[in-house]
């Protein structure tokens, strides 16, 4: 529970989701543990793209002549989000407990290990795994998810996948692991998706203890 709240925000569970049966938990980076989102709009302008447009997918499609010319633009706008990166309310204490209650820990993220290292680096954030779109396949592709989970010789099903964004949802689905969508204001539209909404981290840290002491 967070000080001068008199309760923490509750999950609101969509699916059927014990979270008891949750043997470890892998975040997505920034907009879910960090303030650390690059400036998209402006990214995309940079590169010449319209809104919503898939900024990885973009890169990957350029000619090679064309391709790092690009990179240097995403990663510029990468690291400068990581330089200004703060914690997200409620992460830092939902993080310490899972390490006191020993459960693994990941990020799995479609940034740049240099700008992810950064970030983790400058809020003292300690994971098990880090896994960047260098090491695995950049989201919604779920090979990443399923390498953390085989590393730690747990079955999909018992790794919760948080994060804030469609690609999330999308990969904890194609990878068979439950998901929970970090959402503390208004809910987007690929809400539904996830099987837990999570507006507070404080209350998830309450709900799994009372699945723990259950």
């Amino acid at each position: 529970m967070t000080p001068g709240n008199t309760r923490a925000a509750s999950p609101q569970f969509q699916r059927p989701l014990q979270l008891s049966s949750i043997n470890a938990v892998v975040f997505d980076l920034d907009g879910t543990l960090a303030h650390s989102n690059p400036d998209f709009p402006a990214m995309r302008a940079a590169l010449g793209l319209t809104s919503g447009a898939d900024i990885l997918a973009h890169v990957q499609s350029l000619p090679a002549s064309e391709q790092a010319r690009a990179l240097d633009i995403v990663h510029h706008f990468e690291l400068e989000a990581a330089a200004n990166a703060s914690w997200i309310d409620g992460a830092p204490e939902l993080l310490n407990w899972l390490h006191a209650e020993g459960l693994p820990t990941a990020v799995l993220t479609r940034n740049m290990r240099e700008a992810a290292s950064h970030t983790l680096s400058r809020l003292g954030l300690e994971v098990d795994v880090l896994l960047t779109r260098e090491d695995a396949p950049a989201k919604p592709d779920p090979t990443g998810l399923l390498q953390i989970a085989a590393a730690w010789q747990l079955p999909p099903a018992r790794v919760l996948y948080v994060g804030d964004y469609l690609f999330d949802l999308q990969t904890a689905g194609r990878a068979g692991s439950p998901s929970a969508l970090y959402c503390p204001q208004e809910l987007p539209p690929f809400a539904s998706m996830a099987d837990v909404l999570v507006p507070c981290y404080f209350g998830l840290i309450e709900a799994f203890s009372a699945s723990r002491r259950g």
